[in-house]
């Protein structure tokens, strides 16, 4: 199961997996939910931020922490 939700920087910004910053703007996150195989409810979680610029996508495997920790910092920008 996937969901989509849009998270907008304010600021330039880094994640793991770029070789330079990243342009601000709304941008989304695709969260995968892969059910495990086992005798409880449990499941894997993966996220991909996809980034556009000049007309192009990519999309960058990032970690709920990653990305928290970029938001934040860019909030604490002026």
């Amino acid at each position: 199961m996937s969901s989509t939700e849009r998270i907008t920087f304010r600021h330039p910004f880094m994640l793991p997996g770029l070789d330079r910053p990243h342009q601000p703007g709304t941008f989304d996150i695709i969260t995968e939910r892969e059910t495990l195989d086992v005798s409880w409810p449990a499941f894997r979680l993966s996220m991909t931020l996809l980034l556009t610029e000049a007309g192009g996508v990519e999309a960058v495997p990032v970690t709920r922490d990653e990305l928290d920790a970029a938001l934040r910092r860019d909030s604490e920008q002026q």
